[in-house]
């Protein structure tokens, strides 16, 4: 089951994942990166320290922590854990800074690309609870082709999870707002046959 969390820069999203995976869960996972490169993650709470079982860094071994999680996890102890992962934006910045570090711009054997959609398919493929922190891309008035490629794969990654989860908050000033859930799915289902009418 996937839960997104979706949102600007310091708009409340972890401390929202953090509240929602202990509502659904009874004890936790969570694989954090900070929001820019060389960033410190989220503090945790001492009641969200109980909660998480494990703490680890989201680096770019994160498809092999997702499917090493969900290997482990029988289907008693799925229905009890919650992975978050805090955040994807984070996660693919991370990326790009690499490319950095190595002195270049371009990914010219796709590794990195091939990680971000590793990591993407490890999301979709987990068999019990996650919760998914995310943001909106943005981009400057002039920007770079790196800035403009990491608005294109987090666009379209968060158009991939949006589609796939059951439920999707949007954070804005530390309030949640329910953009997909079982609550609004009828009232979402009448609107369209209202608009396939005319």
């Amino acid at each position: 089951m996937l839960w997104f969390v979706i949102g600007g820069v310091g708009s409340g999203k972890s401390a929202f994942a953090d509240e929602l995976a202990i509502a659904v869960g009874r004890e936790g996972f969570r694989l954090s990166c900070p929001s820019f490169p060389n960033g410190e993650a989220s503090k945790l709470s001492p009641a969200e320290e109980g909660f998480y079982r494990t703490s680890l860094e989201a680096d770019e071994t994160l498809p092999t922590k997702i499917h090493a999680i969900n290997m482990e996890s029988n289907f008693f102890r799925a229905e009890r854990r919650v992975v978050v992962i805090d955040s994807l934006a984070g996660w693919l910045r991370a990326s790009f800074a690499r490319l950095e570090k190595r002195g270049t711009e371009a990914d010219p054997a796709g590794k990195e690309a091939a990680m971000w959609g590793a990591a993407i398919d490890a999301i979709l493929a987990f068999e019990g609870k996650i919760v998914v922190v995310s943001e909106e891309p943005a981009a400057g008035l002039s920007p770079s082709a790196r800035e403009i490629e990491y608005a294109r794969r987090l666009a379209e990654a968060n158009r991939v999870l949006l589609r796939a989860s059951h439920a999707v908050y949007r954070l804005t000033a530390g309030m949640a707002v329910e953009l997909k859930g079982y609550r609004l799915k009828g009232r979402n289902d009448r609107h369209e046959n209202i608009h396939s009418d005319r």
